[in-house]
């Protein structure tokens, strides 16, 4: 091994004498070993599908200590390359160089940082490997289905089986059920069950123009007969069209009691979904749901109706429906048997079996809710006891009816989203923030080999003072005009542009008028500044394009269609400037030599 390390190194130093001096081949040949080590660690840490009930598994690598190890190892890697690369330095003692070599000494810096400190990519690919291929789509979204079906029985929130929760068969998805108490007319037909009360109105549309900036205000006004101004009143929700707004309020009284067996709580009821995937394409309706109590003149009532109008919650009660109506006993134990199949093997917690579980929710009359299911382990301090004097007494029926069966839903909800999520994962979405980190250390050790430690001081310090001074100096402006903070904004910009253009120009023009020290300071800050100017200059250009777009007389029109120069490559710019950087210390490397040919003093 040693006589093979010796060989290549010789081979390097007589043909390649920067991949040599620089330590290239070998820092990347241990960068791609510790690459594939931390691959594999991601490709094993989701073995145990119980790490899959946790929220956000996908940040894992932050929660494990892997990121403690990432960053140590970066740390031990780059000080121990530095310290073998620092025993040579062919510019500082004078060997002959060429601004193709000093590039290159940068680009391999580059390569190098980027190369030890992105272990996370790997790792966030091991994890995107092992899901993809354990997990498949079709397998997924089957469970996701059955999961959606079977939920139906979870009965778990009393709330969820309300008839409130009805969208299913006509006239209910075209109703509105009130069920707060001083909104309710009790003279007019209602449904009652034990505290709660419920009563169906018509609704009424009002429709108004998209373009209209105030159509989205919760007191909706439109012309009557008369032509003059009146205020809608029961406002229920709001549904978007391509351009138009349609308001909805409630009309009048529907008595339902013809198709409503029972008020109790019953599966029929149920219009939920389970899980939502990535995968599905049913496109929900825009709704939002708000109320104009100024009819009410009682400010103070807060109160937020919640039943939703969605298009997938009336599928999903209608499906729920026609699984109830066939009134299959086999179809409903099968749907629960597979269910709970894959249940266990993601480890889900719950006690439940398909028997006992058909036995539970099995009701064919009315499929009445006449047990209700825990989400989690009853504690062995639980206090379920049904006499409570703080209980109302809906709250007592469900505490009557409560089991010590337990099915924990929301570790089956995570499981599902964090495979989506991981598989929809790119690992590289963080790679912004590796680049740009590489590209600063590389910058510094770049400035560091060609200008020398003291250069290096005296460019940090003078960094500091100027990032003060320009600090202060906002702050003044600021004080002096503080009726138009526009124009201080522009007035500061404009001032870091002129003093950066100057700092920029200094080595390439002025490098043998001025002392040494003083352009060894301007072409550090230009080397690791440079994409800064131009993100000042895109900026500026921005500021101006918004302003002009704020002033267009046809505002809502046009506001929407304001793209700045930002807009045109949005995180994009982040390439653009990182290529630019690189392209710079190109051209700039001549610059460099110019200076270090310059007498000292």
């Amino acid at each position: 091994m040693k006589k093979f390390i010796y060989k290549t190194n010789q081979f390097l130093l007589e043909r390649y004498p920067t991949i040599w001096n620089t330590k290239l081949v070998w820092m990347l040949s241990i960068a791609l070993i510790l690459h594939l080590l931390f691959f594999v660690f991601g490709l094993f840490t989701l073995v145990n599908p119980i790490m899959l009930q946790e929220r956000f598994v996908e940040q894992i690598f932050f929660e494990n200590g892997s990121i403690f190890l990432s960053i140590v190892l970066s740390i031990l890697l780059l000080v121990a390359w530095l310290i073998f690369m620092f025993k040579n330095n062919a510019f500082k003692n004078f060997y002959p160089t060429t601004r193709i070599k000093l590039f290159g000494q940068f680009l391999s810096y580059l390569l190098i940082i980027f190369s030890c400190t992105t272990f996370y990519i790997s790792y966030q690919y091991g994890l995107k490997t092992y899901i993809g291929s354990t997990y498949s789509d079709a397998q997924v979204n089957k469970e996701i289905e059955i999961a959606n079906d079977a939920a139906l029985f979870l009965s778990e929130n009393l709330k969820d089986y309300t008839l409130n929760k009805r969208r299913f068969p006509k006239p209910f998805y075209n109703l509105y059920c009130e069920t707060n108490a001083k909104f309710i007319d009790f003279e007019k037909p209602h449904l009652t069950f034990e505290d709660d009360n419920y009563q169906y109105y018509s609704l009424r549309q009002v429709e108004t123009p998209l373009d209209d900036p105030y159509n989205a205000s919760v007191e909706v006004r439109s012309r009557d007969d008369n032509d003059s101004l009146s205020t809608n009143t029961g406002y229920v929700y709001s549904e978007t069209l391509d351009s138009t707004r349609i308001y909805f309020f409630k009309d009048t009284v529907v008595n339902m009691q013809s198709f409503i067996k029972t008020a109790k709580p019953s599966y029929y009821n149920f219009s939920s979904t389970f899980f939502v995937s990535t995968n599905d394409t049913l496109k929900d309706d825009n709704y939002r749901y708000d109320y104009n109590y100024d009819e009410y003149l009682d400010y103070d009532y807060n109160y937020n109706y919640n039943t939703s109008f969605f298009i997938r919650h009336q599928l999903r009660n209608k499906r729920n429906y026609e699984l109830l109506k066939r009134n299959d006993k086999d179809e409903i134990e099968q749907l629960l048997e597979d269910f709970l199949k894959f249940s266990n093997n993601y480890k889900i917690d719950h006690n439940l079996t398909a028997n006992e579980w058909l036995d539970l929710v099995y009701h064919p009359n009315n499929f009445e809710v006449k047990n209700f299911i825990r989400d989690t382990k009853k504690s062995k301090y639980a206090y379920d006891s049904p006499i409570a004097v703080d209980r109302t007494k809906t709250e007592e029926f469900y505490y009557n009816h409560l089991t010590n069966y337990h099915y924990q839903n929301s570790a089956l909800r995570n499981v599902f989203e964090n495979i989506e999520s991981i598989k929809a994962s790119d690992p590289l979405e963080g790679i912004h923030i590796f680049i740009w980190l590489a590209f600063m250390i590389a910058t510094i050790i770049f400035i560091f080999r060609t200008t020398g430690l003291k250069h290096l001081l005296f460019s940090i310090i003078t960094v500091g003072v100027l990032a003060l001074t320009i600090s202060l100096f906002t702050a003044l402006i600021f004080y002096m005009i503080n009726s138009n903070e526009d124009l201080g904004l522009y007035f500061v910009a404009y001032f870091t542009l002129a003093l950066a253009t100057l700092i920029l120009i200094i080595p390439i023009a002025f490098y043998k008028k001025i002392k040494k020290l003083i352009v060894s300071i301007c072409l550090n800050i230009s080397i690791v500044g440079f994409p800064l100017y131009l993100l000042l200059i895109i900026s500026i250009i921005s500021m101006h394009q918004r302003d002009i777009c704020d002033n267009d007389i046809n505002y809502y029109k046009t506001y929407y269609k304001c793209d700045t120069l930002f807009d045109l490559f949005e995180f994009g710019w982040s390439w653009v400037l990182f290529f630019c950087g690189i392209l710079f210390i190109y051209l700039y490397t001549n610059v460099i030599k110019n200076w270090k040919s310059l007498p000292e003093g």
